[in-house]
Order: structure tokens, then sequence, then C-alpha cells
């Protein structure tokens, strides 16, 4: 139960965090709840293409590591 309690706590430290980012950056509450929501919405371009490099990275990783398997077989 106490973790069960921690979990709930460290949850609403991190949401009430976020919540007051955006409305110190200048958004309204409701824009910030609608940010909370889904935060891929408030993403930018360069954002958006370090999100596709990361994942290209780790997919190339795994591709790499089963061309190596076959060719060591």
């Amino acid at each position: 139960m106490k973790i069960f309690g921690i979990i709930i706590l460290i949850f609403l430290l991190a949401t009430s965090n976020l919540l007051l980012m955006d409305i110190l950056l200048g958004f309204r509450l409701s824009d910030a709840l609608f940010h909370l929501l889904n935060p891929f919405w408030v993403m930018s371009s360069a954002e958006y293409m370090m999100l596709a490099g990361l994942f290209f990275i780790v997919i190339g990783q795994q591709v790499f590591l089963i061309i190596k398997k076959k060719e060591e077989k």
C-alpha cells in the first residue's frame, strides 16, 4: 500500500509540474490540460525529426545485429 501511495504522489507531482510549466509559458489552463492529454500535438517539426532519428537508430541497430548473426553462421 505504501508503494501505491508513493506512485500516486509522484504522479500528482509530475502532473502538477507539467501544468505549471505550461501555465508559466503563457498557455491557458484549458490548453495546458490539452497538452497534458496528448503531448505529441505540441511537438515541433524538429522534435519529430529527432524522434524519427532515434527510432531509425534503434531499428538499424537491430537489423545490423541480425545481419551480423547470419554472417557468423
